[in-house]
């Protein structure tokens, strides 16, 4: 997707970089036999946000002909990777203050959208499925080659975890429920992404908001429930059948342990856990490598906050209820005040998502929900709405 205007294409860019940079590099990464770098999409964030600084200070310069992006892109990319090579060792008074600095993730990814929006125009729904359309058929390549070249039947990983993509497309199916339409080709290309991850939620979730929002007629419906059913039996039979992926039991784990914890400390509901205190639990040996693999460190400094990836369930065990009901409170104010079929979507793909996925606590969904629903509140997009 291209245009003339400068700010149009730039309005993508955070799209674009979350739905196809990311996962494109950490392909590369693996394909070349080496780990991508753990907090890869936190760098690619700080860049984000130094170059959306840089922007907001050039912009305003008209006698240079060289293109924006180029004025701040190259000096971002300067400040960014001296930043995390030369500065990060004077940082480490900061590790006492980690948790805290962990816990408003989410808000600093609010700012740094909103810096990038006040610069630019919001993506439109449009831009929002192509994007995660591109995503979509990278995850469908990756599907066909493991089932029917490599016969190596499993859920795609290589362009990045299920956590991570299924909200982006979520997002971007939600997208394509504005002039529907006309998004019938990118609706299509992102629900097949969806069904070949094999994520069980996700795959619920996009059937849930086409069957209330899109789907008309009995065939359609059937399709869509079939498929279901299909791709959900499909990821059971990788897993032999059994209900639980291995890679979601250190979620199951914290569910089930962090419940019983507030069975034995319901006042504990009313406050949540401190945040800079360890959490009263241990990591079972038998989730100890899958653990390192999603967390990329051991247990020796215990459990914090930040380790809960599950949103739903990291805002209970932070907040108590007050933060659950805080963020239903906000989803509920922003659909009374701006109701389209895209809003509603995204409140179903934020309810089921969010019993497994970190969403606003992981860059990479964070920095592409943020301007999704930002686009959603746009007056153009409240005509499109159920009846």
């Amino acid at each position: 997707m291209s245009s003339a205007n400068n700010a149009f294409t730039a309005s993508e860019f955070p799209l674009a970089l979350f739905s196809l940079g990311l996962p494109l590099t950490l392909a590369a990464f693996s394909l070349s036999g080496y780990n991508a770098p753990a907090n890869l999409a936190e760098i690619i964030a700080t860049g984000m946000a130094v170059l959306g600084l840089l922007m907001e200070m050039l912009r305003g310069k008209k006698h240079n002909n060289a293109p924006l992006w180029l004025k701040a892109g190259i000096p971002a990319l300067l400040i960014t990777w001296i930043s995390f090579n030369s500065f990060a060792p004077l940082a480490s008074p900061l590790l006492e203050h980690l948790p805290l600095l962990m816990e408003s993730r989410p808000l600093l990814f609010l700012l740094i959208s909103a810096l990038w929006l006040s610069i630019f125009p919001p993506p439109t729904p449009k831009q929002i499925s192509f994007w995660a359309s591109w995503l979509a058929g990278l995850i469908c390549i990756e599907f066909c080659c493991l089932f029917f070249l490599l016969h190596q039947p499993g859920a795609p990983n290589l362009f990045g975890m299920q956590a991570i993509n299924g909200p982006i497309l979520l997002a971007g199916l939600c997208a394509t429920l504005h002039n529907p339409e006309e998004n019938r080709i990118n609706c299509l290309i992102i629900l097949a992404g969806i069904f070949c991850s094999l994520g069980r939620d996700a795959i619920l979730g996009a059937v849930l908001i086409l069957l209330i929002f899109d789907s008309k007629g009995i065939v359609k419906k059937f399709l869509l429930v079939l498929c279901l059913f299909f791709f959900n039996y499909l990821s059971l039979q990788m897993q032999d059948m059994t209900f639980i992926n291995r890679q979601n039991l250190p979620a199951y784990w914290l569910w089930l342990n962090i419940l019983e914890l507030f069975a034995h400390k319901p006042e504990l509901l009313f406050s949540g856990f401190s945040l800079t205190i360890p959490l009263p639990l241990n990591v079972p040996a038998y989730l100890w490598t899958i653990w390192h693999g999603q967390q990329h460190v051991w247990t020796g400094s215990g459990i914090y906050l930040f380790h809960i990836l599950p949103f739903w369930l990291h805002l209970l065990t932070a907040w108590g209820l007050a933060g659950p009901c805080f963020v239903a409170a906000a989803c509920i104010s922003l659909y009374r005040r701006y109701p389209s079929n895209m809003m509603s979507g995204l409140m179903i793909a934020i309810i089921i998502c969010g019993l497994f996925c970190p969403l606003l606590y992981s860059p990479a969904s964070a920095l592409f929900l943020f301007p999704t629903f930002i686009a959603a509140t746009k007056p153009e997009i409240q005509s499109f709405r159920f009846e």
